[in-house]
C-alpha cells in the first residue's frame, strides 16, 4: 500500500456502511451446544491424501453471493484482503470429497446434531499460519448452489419444504496458539475437536490463523430432523 491510497482509506473511510450496519444488529452470545466424537488425526490424514480434490480460494467477490455477501467480499479486498492473507483449502465442494467427510463425521454425529442424513453439506476449511477469513455473513449460497434441483429454499427464513436449514461450525483439531474465531461481539479460543457452535445465518463472524500450526476447522449445513 502507498501513502496515497492509505490516506484515501482513512479520509473516506469506506468501511463505515459495513459498521454501521453491524452496529445495529443485535448481540449474539454463541455458546456450545455439542460436543461431536471427532478423530484429528483421521481429519488431517483426509486432507493429506485428498489434497489433490480440495478447493483453493481467498476473499474475492463470487458468482454465487447475494449482493451484500459480493458488497462486503469488495469492500475486504479494498482494505487489503488478499489471496496472500484470505488463501484457504476447501474440501467438500465436490460431491467425492463432501461424501467421505459424512461418512467419516459419521451417524452418531449426525443424530446428536438432530440432522437429516440427506441434504448435508460439509466444508472443512485448512487456513495456514498468516491467513484468515474475512468477516462475512453466510446466505446459503454453496448449499442452495448444490441441491438447487432438490430443495427449494427462501433464503429469508433459511426454511425449505423439508424444514428449517442451520449453520454449524467445528473444529477438527484442537485450538492452539493465534487461532480464533469470532461471532457477533464474541471471540472463541481455547476449543477442543467436536466443539459445536451454531452460526445464525446473516450474523457477521470471521476466523485466523495467526499462531504457527494449521487450522482445521469444518462449517456444517443440514436440516433439523422434525
Amino acid at each position: 500500500m502507498e501513502k496515497p491510497d492509505y490516506k484515501r482509506l482513512m479520509n473516506e473511510k469506506p468501511w463505515q456502511w459495513a459498521k454501521d450496519r453491524f452496529d445495529r444488529i443485535d448481540t449474539y452470545v454463541p455458546t456450545k451446544v455439542a460436543k461431536l466424537d471427532i478423530d484429528p488425526e483421521a481429519w488431517i490424514k483426509f486432507s493429506v491424501d485428498n489434497f489433490d480434490l480440495a478447493h483453493p480460494t481467498h476473499e474475492v467477490p463470487k458468482p454465487f453471493y447475494n449482493e451484500f455477501s459480493n458488497k462486503m467480499a469488495n469492500l475486504n479486498v479494498e482494505m487489503g484482503m488478499n489471496i496472500n492473507n484470505s488463501f484457504a483449502l476447501l474440501y467438500g465442494v465436490d460431491l467425492e470429497t463432501n461424501q467421505k467427510m459424512i461418512e467419516m463425521f459419521g451417524e452418531s454425529n449426525r443424530k446428536l446434531l438432530n440432522l437429516r442424513p440427506d441434504y448435508l453439506f460439509l466444508k472443512l476449511i485448512v487456513k495456514m499460519p498468516g491467513h484468515s477469513s474475512a468477516w462475512h455473513v453466510d446466505d446459503l449460497g454453496r448449499y442452495t448452489e448444490r441441491f438447487k434441483d432438490e430443495l427449494q429454499i427462501d433464503k429469508d427464513t433459511q426454511m425449505c419444504q423439508h424444514g428449517q436449514i442451520v449453520r454449524s461450525w467445528f473444529p477438527v483439531t484442537d485450538w492452539d496458539n493465534g487461532h480464533t474465531f469470532q461471532i457477533s461481539k464474541s471471540v472463541i479460543t481455547n476449543w477442543q475437536a467436536g466443539d459445536v457452535y451454531n452460526i445464525p445465518f446473516g450474523m457477521g463472524h470471521c476466523s485466523s490463523n495467526a499462531g504457527y500450526v494449521p487450522q482445521l476447522t469444518v462449517s456444517l449445513t443440514g436440516i433439523i430432523n422434525d
